[in-house]
């Protein structure tokens, strides 16, 4: 209940008690009260081994997990199967959770009734073995066999996202390190480092301690409220038209830039791969393991998306450290060669209970101790953690299929047009034509869409919204107005460091085109409209609408600058006057 300064009567108490009721189910549950309009179900397998689990203990995922089943928006709900490599009891699987679709124990991922290429879209593995015991004949102690290695490959290869991580030195390195690209992408071994010392060390000097406050920091200080500072990578756009810079999509959330993690002692490290030549080969040829574009930009390769760092002098009950930085995120966009996304995290300490909620056994300390609760335990603490749950809602979209992504793109569309009601919010008529209706208007129907969808989808959505509905149609111009295309055009070369224009505009526009052209073509919401949802016609239509926007939104630009080209060989020819 939010706190209200003026007294409520009980009968106005109930009715901000059925208002709130009615907002959760409309959250959560949307199809009860538009039925013929659900939402996009992305399904996710969860897999963890060893001493890591999903249970409400200090090492259990299950705050992680429900931050994904309380997706916000009514774009995406997300189907979770729930595994472990080890026969776990069910208490370890959430079983008390009805929200969770299929617990599997003692998990392998060349059963056929566990795994399949096309059972999920993306798959989250949180390893903390080194090595594997009793899981049969075949099944190898330190990795995962040939057999499973290709069946996730064959995932992979089909457009399934992966999630992978363990902790500091070798923890996790039986169930992830010979999965394909993500076996480059993070350390899973203990390393030299520099002068000798361990970089990924549990007590060492160079070890990667996260802790904050530091100084005389306890241990414990890594479930309390103040988390660590990250520094995301900034994707820009500079050249002479337009000028923007975001985060990674991952790193991108309703507050805007995600900068703060939950803090750790002793994390891993996340790497881009030296070596990114080899093919694969699990019991026959799987293809190239990065394997070039398809969009006709240059090959797409993992790369370091944030950088956490070390305070010196940080103790955590440990030798002080030495201050240094190391990376925090590893992203790699396989749908740019026809193949899945991969993630890799530093560390499942930014994912488990004890680094959020607080610590599970907290007998022994007092009330109210910030260690009880975690990120819980103030006002500022929540805000962060809100930040967080952000980022795990970014992997699970940004690891989905492509199909599952358009799927989600089309329920944005469809929220913005009949539920935010955006066009009501600029036109005082919403049944004009897309060709009818000036620049201006279109704009302003955009620039509000993007408002409202980053309220709740992340700052950066209405970006992707629009470049994904570009890339088709006029694929020419993406080069130069997608912040995270890996290359620089040529006509960057001709910059001289000032912008002349505001190439946001063209995002606001094309999304605002899509949006009437979608009003256009499908004036009523009703079950029988709903029902192309499913299929292309809605892709099509707003591709159509984008496509037809922003070509009319470069036209004008092009105009304008005739105009003022012509005004400048005005003003080039003109002869001085003579002073009289």
């Amino acid at each position: 209940m939010p706190i209200i300064d003026t007294p409520l009567t009980i009968e106005n108490l109930r009715h901000l008690e059925l208002r709130e009721r009615f907002r959760d189910d409309w959250r959560l549950n949307p199809e009860i009260y538009w039925p013929f309009l659900r939402p996009c179900t992305v399904k996710l397998l969860l897999v963890a081994d060893g001493g890591l689990d999903f249970s409400e203990g200090d090492f259990g995922l299950s705050t992680f997990v429900r931050s994904l089943l309380a997706m916000p928006g009514r774009h995406a709900r997300f189907e979770i199967t729930l595994a472990h490599i080890n026969n776990v009891a069910g208490s370890q699987l959430m079983s008390a959770e009805t929200r969770v679709a299929q617990r599997i124990p003692s998990f392998k991922f060349d059963n056929a009734a566990h795994f399949g290429t096309g059972m999920y879209d993306a798959v989250f593995l949180f390893g903390i073995d080194s090595n594997f015991g009793g899981r049969g004949a075949g099944y190898p102690s330190d990795r995962l066999s040939d057999n499973e290695l290709r069946a996730v490959t064959q995932f992979m290869n089909a457009g399934g996202g992966v999630f992978a991580t363990g902790d500091h030195g070798s923890l996790g390195r039986a169930l992830c390190h010979a999965i394909p690209r993500a076996r480059g992408m993070r350390l899973w071994q203990s390393t030299p480092g520099v002068g000798g010392l361990d970089e990924v060390s549990m007590g060492g000097a160079r070890r990667n301690d996260t802790n904050r406050p530091p100084g005389t920091s306890s241990f414990s200080d890594q479930s309390d409220d103040v988390p660590q500072t990250i520094q995301p990578r900034m994707y820009a756009r500079r050249n002479g038209l337009f000028r923007y810079t975001y985060p990674h999509p991952l790193l991108c959330g309703p507050r805007g830039v995600i900068r703060v993690m939950p803090d750790h002692p002793h994390e891993g490290e996340c790497v881009e791969p030296s070596a990114t030549g080899a093919n694969l080969n699990f019991g026959g040829a799987l293809g190239a393991e990065y394997p070039a574009a398809i969009d006709g930009g240059p090959r797409p390769l993992p790369e370091l998306i944030s950088t956490n760092s070390v305070l010196g002098g940080t103790r955590s009950g440990k030798d002080p450290t030495q201050s240094q930085t190391f990376g925090g995120i590893c992203a790699y966009d396989g749908h740019r060669a026809g193949i899945g996304r991969v993630v890799t995290d530093a560390t499942w300490h930014h994912f488990v209970n004890v680094n959020l909620i607080g610590l599970f056994n907290d007998s022994g300390l007092t009330p109210g101790h910030v260690w009880r609760n975690g990120f819980l335990s103030s006002a500022s603490g929540q805000a962060h953690f809100e930040e967080i749950k952000s980022y795990y809602r970014n992997l699970a979209v940004w690891l989905s299929r492509p199909e599952r992504i358009r799927c989600m793109n089309s329920r944005l569309y469809w929220t913005l047009l009949w539920d935010e009601r955006v066009m009501e919010a600029v036109l005082t008529a919403t049944d004009i034509p897309l060709a009818k209706l000036d620049l201006g208007a279109i704009r302003l129907i955009g620039q509000h869409a993007r408002d409202v969808l980053g309220r709740f989808a992340g700052r950066c959505q209405g970006v992707r919204l629009a470049l994904d509905l570009l890339y088709e149609r006029l694929p020419p111009l993406i080069p130069e107005i997608d912040p995270w295309w890996p290359e620089p055009d040529p006509l960057r070369e001709k910059f001289d460091g000032v912008e002349w224009l505001d190439g946001t505009q063209l995002f606001d526009i094309a999304i605002g085109s899509a949006l009437v052209a979608l009003r256009e073509a499908f004036p009523e919401p009703d079950e029988k409209t709903v029902r192309k949802l499913e299929g292309e016609q809605i892709e099509k239509v707003l591709r159509e609408g984008a496509g037809t926007g922003v070509q009319r939104a470069l036209e004008s630009m092009v105009a304008s600058a005739e105009l003022l080209a012509s005004v400048s060989k005005i003003t080039a020819a003109q002869k001085p006057r003579k002073k009289r």
